[in-house]
């Protein structure tokens, strides 16, 4: 398992991030996905034998999200 933390730009309220956590927890290989609006990041826990940093940043990115670069 690997946890990785992304910048986020673009979003609005709380909303915003529980939309995004919903996105990411529905990708197979996300373990848990926690994100805060007030930092602008989310912090996920995935395998890497499940899914890529790529297509985690491309779910983020597809909801009109920008990944602004990984945090970490």
């Amino acid at each position: 398992m690997r946890t990785s933390l992304y910048r986020i730009d673009g979003m609005h309220c709380e909303g915003c991030a529980r939309t995004i956590e919903a996105l990411l927890a529905a990708e197979p290989g996300v373990q848990r996905a926690a994100v805060s609006f007030e930092a602008r990041e989310a912090q996920v826990l995935f395998d890497p034998q499940a899914v890529t940093e790529a297509r985690i940043v491309a779910a983020i990115e597809r909801a009109g999200y920008r990944v602004a670069a990984p945090a970490r």
